[in-house]
């Protein structure tokens, strides 16, 4: 239960914040207002926050590095089957969205290897930060968090890619690469401003 409201205030605490970056950004590239534009891509940036809200990442003020490392796949499958089996089909039901999404909106991200690479990164990316938490980096968490993202992407591609918007047919280097920015934004908003309002609502709840 509290691990559920811890997730819920930081999703709230980085909602104010990405919500007002995501209308900047989309003012900023499209150089005009698009509702249903915006309302699609908050949708993805709604998942962003879910996302490393769940997976947690460091809080800038509170950098601790802590090399919890594995990095011997399917290392505890044997000592530990059920918990590996939970953690690996939650990982996966994690990425999906991803894999699922951004192509379905994002034309240029419409093919296997594409989405490949960028549920790899994604999942480096948040492996590699988590050595600045108290988390284990494990390479498990990075072979069933791009499973995911491609399970997604295939799901994806059998509805033909069903959300496709017509304001991102553009070849302009800031529409190709929008959902990366929603990421990049939506983490370094986890960052560095989130903490400031989640550290405030537990004061006040505690």
């Amino acid at each position: 239960m509290m691990r559920l409201l811890s997730i819920g205030i930081d999703c709230v605490s980085a909602a104010i914040f990405v919500i007002p970056a995501l209308a900047i950004l989309q003012c900023t590239i499209y150089r005009k207002w698009e509702f249903k534009s915006f309302c699609v891509k908050l949708i993805f940036a709604f998942y962003a926050i879910v996302l490393f809200s769940v997976v947690g990442v460091p809080a800038v003020g509170i950098f601790q590095v802590d090399f919890g490392l594995n990095l011997i796949p399917f290392a505890d499958i044997v000592n530990s089957p059920f918990a590996y089996m939970k953690n690996t089909i939650l990982n996966i039901i994690l990425f999906m969205p991803m894999g699922f999404f951004v192509p379905a909106v994002w034309k240029n991200f419409r093919s296997f290897k594409t989405m490949f690479f960028m549920g790899l990164a994604v999942s480096l990316g948040i492996e590699l930060l988590q050595i600045f938490t108290f988390r284990l980096t494990d390479i498990d968490d990075l072979i069933t968090n791009t499973a995911g993202t491609v399970l997604g992407y295939e799901i994806s591609r059998r509805f033909s890619f069903p959300f496709s918007l017509k304001s991102v047919d553009s070849k302009g280097i800031l529409v190709r690469y929008e959902p990366v920015l929603i990421l990049a934004v939506t983490l370094l908003v986890s960052m560095f401003l989130k903490p400031i309002v989640s550290d405030s609502i537990w004061n006040i709840i505690i």
